[in-house]
């Protein structure tokens, strides 16, 4: 029972239906509860510090952040403006339509006829 589940702890291989009958007893997790307490005394603290999460300083993270946020920025001003450029080119294509009336004036005060005609 003892070697199942050190090396289970050791990460070496095992068997899984020897490790599961193991830690079905009191005594089995008893064990694994021991094996990792004496784990931990015994761990070099190099081992621990090989597994830190990050070892990059705050301030480079904010670095990376805001060297991404501005080429997002500038790239998203770019796209934009190319957009706009390609709807100003499909707008000036367009042409008005042919009058179907013309309305002439005198001076200001005079008015459309009734019918707009």
């Amino acid at each position: 029972m003892t070697d199942v589940i050190s090396a289970f702890i050791d990460n070496e291989p095992f068997d899984p239906v020897a490790l599961r009958d193991a830690l079905a007893t009191p005594e089995g997790r008893e064990e694994l509860l021991d094996l990792i307490a004496l784990r931990d005394v015994v761990q070099p603290t190099a081992m621990v510090a090989s597994v830190a999460p990050s070892t990059a300083r705050p301030t480079t993270r904010w670095a990376l952040a805001a060297a991404a946020a501005a080429m997002l920025a500038v790239g998203g001003y770019t796209l934009g403006r190319s957009l706009a450029n390609e709807q100003v080119v499909a707008t000036a294509q367009i042409t008005a339509p042919a009058p179907t009336s013309i309305a002439t004036f005198d001076n200001w005060n005079d008015t459309l006829p009734a019918g707009g005609n």
